[in-house]
């Protein structure tokens, strides 16, 4: 094989295997993982939110893999590689899952300790996240903002997060757009 066609193999291969920068409006994440149609997924659900994710001052990676999972730390979002290709649950599940881990990373890196304890204050957690242990997972403040904030800009019938919203959708989007102004 010529050395110029092993190159340009190599530069291909390469960009097959980093992280794929995504091309959805809003937000700036590359993706770790996944195939073509658990990306598309997940790009999709940040798509149908009316969320500004770009307010989010950092890259955020999307590790997607086989893990039976989901969770989010600052700069980082991990899903599972099946909820997204195939949605056993349903798209408005999957979707509801994404966007509530991208919204920690809304209250992680785009919201200053003043609004976070507003918010706590508003949302009616038990603490602001998971500084208490043993605390169930919806007492928190930083789980209750992420399924507030997954409904109030998708408030689809169908999105499971209307179940752990700790306020209105009107109400919370006109405070999220007074914090983050």
């Amino acid at each position: 094989m010529a050395p110029s066609r092993i190159v340009v193999l190599l530069v291909a291969l390469a960009a097959l295997l980093g992280p794929a920068k995504s091309e959805a409006a809003g937000g700036d994440y590359v993706f770790s993982g996944g195939s073509e149609a658990a990306r598309a997924q997940a790009r999709a659900a940040l798509q149908a939110s009316s969320f500004d994710w770009s307010l989010v001052p950092a890259t955020i990676t999307v590790r997607i893999s086989d893990c039976g999972c989901a969770g989010a730390r600052p700069g980082v979002i991990v899903l599972d590689e099946d909820l997204l290709e195939s949605a056993p649950y349903g798209r408005a599940y999957t979707w509801a899952i994404v966007q509530h881990e991208y919204a920690h990373q809304v209250w992680d890196l785009a919201l200053d300790d003043g609004a976070r304890a507003l918010l706590d204050e508003r949302l009616g957690g038990g603490d602001l996240c998971y500084e208490q242990p043993g605390l169930p997972h919806d007492v928190h403040s930083c789980e209750r903002f992420a399924d507030t904030l997954a409904w109030a800009f998708w408030p689809n019938p169908e999105n499971p997060a209307r179940s752990g919203r700790a306020m209105g959708a009107r109400r919370f989007r006109a405070l999220m757009t007074q914090l983050l102004a």
